[in-house]
C-alpha cells in the first residue's frame, strides 16, 4: 500500500519543535485543561495498567503520564521538546521523562507493555512511521492507545478558528504544512494502516469522546489559539492587525451567538479516542 502521510523532511518536524520549546508555560496555561480531560478516557481504553511499564508519547507537560503513574503503572514519558521535559519532571517526579524522537525511540525491541499518545500525533512529521516505531518498542500483546481531535464538523473550536480565518484572513498561509492525520478518522484507512505497522487490525477500537469546554469569556478560544498553539498561533500572528483583530472578533460574534447556554459560554471539543493491540 503507497503511504502518503509524510511530508518533506525535516521542515514541519523543526517549525514544531522550535514552536514547542517556547510555548510550554503558554500551552499549559491555555490548554492543558482541555487536553488533560480526555487522559481518563485514553487510559480507560487500555488494558489494567498497574505494575506495567507504559510510554507516554509527546508527554508534553505530562498530563497523562501523572494520571498514569497515580494509577500504578511504571511510567516513561518522551518527547521531542526539551523544555516540554524540563516542565513533565517538575510536574511529575513519580515519573521518568527522556527527550526522545517518537520515529527513533531509545527502548528495545519488546521492551515497553502499554504506550499512550495523548494529543500527539497531529504533532507527528510522519504519524505512519510513529506507529510502525511504538509497535517495534510494545511487548507481544502489548497496546496502544491515543488521542486525536475529531473534524472540525464535530469539533467545534477548530470550526470557529477556520471559519473566521477563512473569511477575514488576508494573508496566505506561511507556515509549514503538517501531515494529513485524517487517516485516524476513517477506520477502513486505519485498520490497514496499524496493520502494516504490526498491530492486529480485529483488536482495533476508535470511540468519539467529546467534553464541554466552559469559556470564561468569548475571546478565550482566541487567546488560546494565539498564545498557545503552534501552528494556529503563527497563522494568526501572520496577519496584520487589523485582520486579525477581524478574525477575534468574528470568533467571538460566534460563540455567542451558536455557544450560548443561558449566559455560559460552552464550545464542545471533541476527539477520537483510538486504541489496538499487538499480537
Amino acid at each position: 500500500m503507497n503511504t502518503t502521510f509524510a511530508i518533506p523532511p525535516q521542515t514541519f518536524a523543526d517549525f514544531e519543535l522550535q514552536g514547542w520549546e517556547t510555548l510550554s508555560s503558554a500551552y499549559d496555561e491555555s490548554w492543558g485543561h482541555v487536553t488533560s480531560s480526555f487522559v481518563p478516557a485514553i487510559l480507560s481504553a487500555l488494558p489494567d495498567i498497574e505494575g506495567r511499564g507504559l510510554i507516554d508519547i509527546g508527554t508534553g507537560p505530562g498530563y497523562a503520564a501523572k494520571l498514569a503513574a497515580q494509577r500504578g503503572a511504571n511510567v516513561i514519558g518522551v518527547d521531542f521538546s526539551a523544555t516540554m521535559i524540563e516542565a513533565a519532571r517538575r510536574s511529575v517526579p513519580e515519573a521518568n521523562f527522556e527527550v526522545a524522537d517518537v520515529e527513533a525511540l531509545p527502548f528495545a525491541d519488546g521492551e515497553i507493555d502499554l504506550a499512550i499518545s495523548n494529543f500527539g500525533f497531529q504533532h507527528f512529521a510522519n504519524p505512519a512511521s510513529a506507529l510502525r516505531e511504538i509497535s517495534r518498542i510494545l511487548t507481544g500483546r502489548g497496546s496502544l492507545a491515543i488521542t486525536v481531535w475529531a473534524e472540525s464538523s464535530r469539533n467545534a473550536a477548530s470550526l470557529i478558528l477556520e471559519q473566521a480565518v477563512e473569511r477575514f484572513a488576508v494573508q496566505s498561509c506561511r507556515t509549514p504544512d503538517g501531515p494529513s492525520y485524517g487517516f485516524l478518522w476513517d477506520i477502513e484507512q486505519l485498520q490497514s494502516i496499524v496493520a502494516e505497522a504490526g498491530f492486529v487490525a480485529a483488536t482495533l477500537q476508535s470511540r468519539l469522546h467529546v467534553i464541554p469546554w466552559r469559556l470564561t469569556d468569548a475571546d478565550e478560544l482566541f487567546r488560546a489559539e494565539l498564545a498557545g498553539s503552534v501552528r494556529s498561533g503563527a497563522r494568526l500572528r501572520q496577519e496584520p492587525p487589523a485582520s486579525r483583530e477581524r478574525i477575534r472578533e468574528a470568533m467571538a460574534k460566534d460563540i455567542q451567538s451558536n455557544y450560548n447556554e443561558d449566559g455560559n459560554l460552552i464550545i464542545p471539543m471533541a476527539a477520537y479516542v483510538i486504541s489496538v493491540s499487538k499480537p
